[in-house]
């Protein structure tokens, strides 16, 4: 038997591959895919999780930061869930390598960098950004934006095959009483180490939790008007995207390089009748094309009577057409993989979840941007 695998290995080309050959091509693959060659032989699997080839390999998602009540202390708590719900966290939620991690929110991610508001023990209006790798423990601090009680919303956008700088968008509002009427957006450059300030009130974010993409270097997000607002890095307006069904509480994400958008459609009755996926394959000319329909029954189960009190959008999986989301009280974490077909329960998170999930993808190289 041992002779046999041992003469099998000798035909085999891929045996005679060195390991920085066998890097180099799995270097040029889809995520997915690398993700995929885990479970052919070992030595595969332990080279591709191996910490320098990490670096060169292309990443996928590996979980969510959340937030939750805590019972220690009187503020919520940051989490981290694998994405396979099993396992200790890929990321300690601790983030004791910043210099002021007592009180610790999470604002957003972007292709492997974190976006969060750190405070001293104390008043919350007494908060320092930072922009930080957790893969490499890097950090940055951002200088003080002075918006005060007028910040509404921040928002991270970093493409690292375009360059090694990031953006933070910082929407504001002037209006105490009626923060969601915002009159403008300030954009820091890492590149600049500046702000530039646009006062606008013509596009209004759908609100503060939705998910925003960073797509042809600009920033996309849902409006209250039923479409996609599109900024550009000095935060001008250029151009708005209708949604294709003309509804509310649509969810987008970025997902194998194009834009989707997911909602539920109702039937003659009011009723939620069935799950909808398009993806956006003409950008230029606002072309979507519908990807996707499943039954909402079949998706949401019990949950499906009441959409709005019991299932909350997560994720569109970055490399596969899998969504995200949770059912129930208790916030169920599901997916729901729409080649195959198939409902899955990946864990529980607790009732005690805020509506912000924020997926993550590790970056393992070092960027320029975190040594300023």
């Amino acid at each position: 038997m041992l002779k046999e695998r041992r003469s099998k290995r000798r035909r085999c080309p891929a045996y005679r591959l060195t390991n920085d050959l066998v890097v180099e091509i799995l270097s040029r693959l889809p995520a997915r895919l690398v993700c995929r060659f885990k479970c052919v032989p070992r030595t595969w699997r332990d080279l591709i999780s191996h910490s320098i080839h990490c670096k060169k390999l292309p990443q996928t998602l590996s979980g969510f930061f959340t937030k939750h009540d805590s019972k220690t202390v009187p503020w919520s708590v940051p989490c981290f869930t694998n994405v396979s719900g099993r396992g200790p966290p890929l990321v300690s939620p601790s983030f004791d390598f910043l210099p002021i991690h007592k009180r610790i929110i999470p604002l957003d991610t972007c292709n492997g960098l974190l976006l969060c508001k750190c405070c001293p023990i104390g008043d919350l209006s007494d908060f320092h950004y930072f922009v930080c790798n957790p893969a490499t423990k890097e950090w940055v601090a951002l200088p003080d934006s002075k918006l005060g009680h007028k910040w509404w919303r921040s928002c991270l956008c970093f493409n690292p095959t375009l360059s090694s700088h990031f953006y933070v968008f910082e929407f504001f509002s002037g209006y105490e009483c009626f923060p969601e009427l915002f009159n403008g957006v300030q954009v820091y450059s890492s590149e600049t180490g500046e702000r530039v300030h646009m006062e606008h009130n013509d596009i209004i974010p759908c609100d503060n939790v939705s998910p925003n993409v960073f797509l042809n270097g600009c920033l996309h997000y849902l409006t209250n008007d039923r479409d996609i607002a599109v900024l550009d890095t000095q935060g001008k307006a250029c151009r708005r995207i209708p949604v294709p069904d003309n509804e509310d509480c649509g969810f987008i994400q970025l997902s194998q390089g194009r834009l989707h958008y997911a909602n539920f459609e109702a039937d003659d009755e009011d009723e939620m009748a069935r799950l909808v996926v398009y993806v956006l394959e003409d950008y230029e000319n606002q072309q979507w094309t519908l990807k996707h329909t499943a039954e909402a029954s079949y998706i949401l189960g019990r949950t499906c009577s009441n959409l709005v009190r019991n299932f909350e959008w997560v994720a569109i999986h970055l490399d596969c057409n899998v969504i995200f989301y949770t059912v129930e009280l208790h916030k169920t974490l599901m997916s729901y993989d729409m080649d195959r077909r198939q409902v899955q329960a990946i864990c529980t998170l607790g009732e005690d979840t805020w509506k912000v999930y924020l997926p993550y993808v590790p970056l393992f190289s070092e960027s320029q941007a975190l040594h300023i």
